[in-house]
């Protein structure tokens, strides 16, 4: 089942068992579901969710007091900017009044930090019910690249019950697939044995350990004839370069996979058009909106991710700020799913940007669709530096063995706007390039791929 079907079949459930539905839609029947459907369907389940949240939560309960406000005066989507934002501290402060359950009904409690090592330790609660929707998703997404034919390799961190690699192997087994766990950790050699024992035609994994790990195992052979049909990529941004050289190298499609804890791990996929996110819009509502004024914006103008949850049982979260930057893309998608929006690539965190002295802006990605040209780069590392005044971008390169001149890079990262102009306008020292051992920048987790500010 795809992503669309999915969500179509829940406003279809619901249809079919709720009359208050009905009467909302005011018509007896849904043979054909539209966008105007799926609009119809969240803001009623906003409305329920709102009332929720003000009888359980100790937290909206306030906040809807303070305001003087009732779940009944916010009649559509567009009225929830009568709320203000739930913001992150919000959860790592008093993450106990969000909790619309009792202790006893928590299935799964969830303490982890976004951002590396700035980031506020948040918790999240999930219901044994939160979960089952959880992997009803992932079934979905999964569903979107394999079939009850296929066995799908789950490379992730941590295995235990209801961890994210669990609850995606839950996923893949109510599609009827088969799941095989490989801890992040495994090495190329390793993976190459499970690929062949189990004839995995899908990999699920983080981008750039499938990145280094394909290209580790392409120096000792051709992978093209291993049965790999789809690599399907989490965690970090994807930059069009190392989609084409994963294509090269597996002869297979790659496509990506948006995440966030707070919105229960799974909340989008790429559709085989690779243009933009497909998100949960059964569980969902997202709003874009400007990260300084917090006013909407356009569609198709940058601004943060914000998200209510429409179905959580244990902890909703209303106008929940992600600190992710996107922006919804206009008219629909050209995989024929008119009914589903859609929101570009992440780029860029906002508690990850580094401000230059010149006033331009640096995050992780910055560099990616340059440097990932290069065909015998494996990774690399920026540190900001200050040399007479000026900034300076100390790059930190781990290579191929068999690895091309250091000029190469030198004339790629001299090519980037950001360094080009401002080392041209005399505001901006020439870069400087620091080939590291071999393994050195090996990554586990996002944190390391965050800019050092050593200013």
């Amino acid at each position: 089942m795809n992503l669309e079907s999915w969500i179509h079949s829940v406003i279809k459930i619901l249809f079919a068992r709720d009359a208050e539905y009905r009467r909302f839609l005011n018509t007896n029947s849904l043979e054909t579901i539209t966008r105007s459907d799926v609009l119809a369907y969240q803001a009623y389940r906003l409305r329920l969710a709102l009332r929720y949240c003000r009888e359980k939560s100790a937290f909206y309960r306030d906040l809807f007091r303070t305001l003087s406000l009732e779940p009944e005066d916010i009649c559509s989507c567009k009225d929830l900017a009568m709320l203000p934002f739930t913001e992150a501290h919000h959860l790592a402060e008093a993450p106990y009044r969000f909790l619309c359950t009792s202790q006893a009904e928590v299935a799964r409690l969830y303490t982890f930090i976004t951002s590396g090592t700035t980031g506020p330790k948040k918790k999240v609660f999930w219901t044994q019910g939160d979960l089952e929707r959880i992997t009803d998703f992932m079934a979905a997404g999964i569903g979107t690249v394999a079939d009850a034919d296929d066995a799908v390799l789950v490379m992730l961190p941590d295995g235990r019950p209801n961890s994210q690699a669990d609850l995606l192997c839950k996923g893949v087994r109510k599609l009827g697939a088969t799941p095989v766990f490989a801890n992040i950790d495994l090495g190329a050699q390793e993976l190459f044995k499970l690929i062949e024992e189990w004839r995995c035609s899908v990999i699920f994994g983080y981008t750039r350990n499938l990145f280094r790990l394909s290209k580790e195992l392409q120096l000792q052979g051709d992978l093209r004839n291993k049965g790999v049909k789809v690599l399907f990529l989490a965690s970090e941004y994807l930059p069009a370069a190392m989609r084409r050289e994963l294509e090269h190298i597996w002869d297979c499609e790659v496509r990506t996979h948006y995440g966030l804890t707070e919105m229960g791990l799974g909340v989008a996929v790429e559709c085989e058009v690779c243009n933009g996110y497909h998100f949960n819009e059964a569980d969902l509502l997202l709003e874009v909106v400007d990260p300084r004024t917090g006013d909407p914006v356009p569609e198709g103008e940058e601004g943060e991710l914000v998200f209510t949850t429409l179905n959580r049982e244990a902890m909703p979260l209303i106008r929940y700020r992600t600190s992710d930057l996107s922006s919804i893309l206009p008219g629909p998608c050209p995989c024929g799913a008119l009914s589903l929006q859609r929101f570009d690539k992440v780029k860029k965190r906002l508690e990850n940007l580094v401000t230059l002295a010149c006033g331009g802006e640096m995050y992780p990605a910055l560099f990616d669709d340059v440097l990932y040209e290069i065909p015998f780069l494996m990774d690399y590392q920026v540190i900001v530096t200050s040399e007479g005044g000026k900034d300076r971008l100390d790059f930190r390169i781990e290579l191929m063995p068999e690895s091309g001149p250091i000029e190469d890079i030198e004339k790629k990262l001299l090519s980037a706007p950001i360094i080009a102009e401002n080392v041209a306008a005399g505001i901006m020292s020439p870069p400087r390039i620091e080939p590291v051992e071999p393994g050195s920048l090996r990554l586990t987790s996002r944190a390391k791929r965050m800019i050092l500010d050593r200013r």
